[in-house]
């Protein structure tokens, strides 16, 4: 019974450390744009996003963007590796040849890993969109790597 009891532990203490779960993240994005990413989880499958970047796509069409997406979070059968989707939305500016206001509605898809016992989430998604100010028009190239840390 001693022995049964102790393994009993030892798996929920095990469990613990494994966990993959995490609250608030804060990186670096690279890709067709540059920027920075702030994730926080509402609950266990549901998460907001925001990016600041600078897309550098094309010269003539650099802009500089914020955009907020809501998530949703799907395991995968390997410990950390999860799976999301979500809509948002994006506004920003025109920078360097071309001058103006810009917004759009966001999609996203992406695959996420959190590290074992290492602060450290590495991401890739896409990140299509159709702008409706300003250069309107379906805009599916923009993917995306993103390594936060943990906070």
């Amino acid at each position: 019974m001693k022995k049964t009891f102790l393994v009993f532990l030892i798996s929920l203490f095990a469990g613990g450390l494994f966990a993959q779960d995490y609250t608030k993240a804060i990186g670096l994005r690279i890709g067709s744009s540059i920027g920075a990413s702030y994730k926080q989880f509402m609950n266990p499958d549901r998460a907001i996003e925001g990016i600041l970047d600078l897309d550098i796509l094309e010269k003539d069409q650099m802009k500089l963007k914020v955009t907020g997406i809501y998530q949703f979070h799907f395991n995968i059968d390997v410990d950390g590796l999860s799976w999301y989707a979500g809509p948002g939305a994006s506004a920003g500016i025109y920078v360097g040849d071309n001058s103006g206001f810009l917004m759009a509605i966001d999609g996203m898809v992406g695959i996420e890993y959190k590290f074992h016992n290492v602060p450290v989430v590495l991401a890739f998604d896409w990140n299509p969109k159709v702008q409706i100010i300003t250069n309107a028009g379906f805009k599916p190239d923009n993917f995306g790597l993103t390594v936060r840390f943990t906070l």
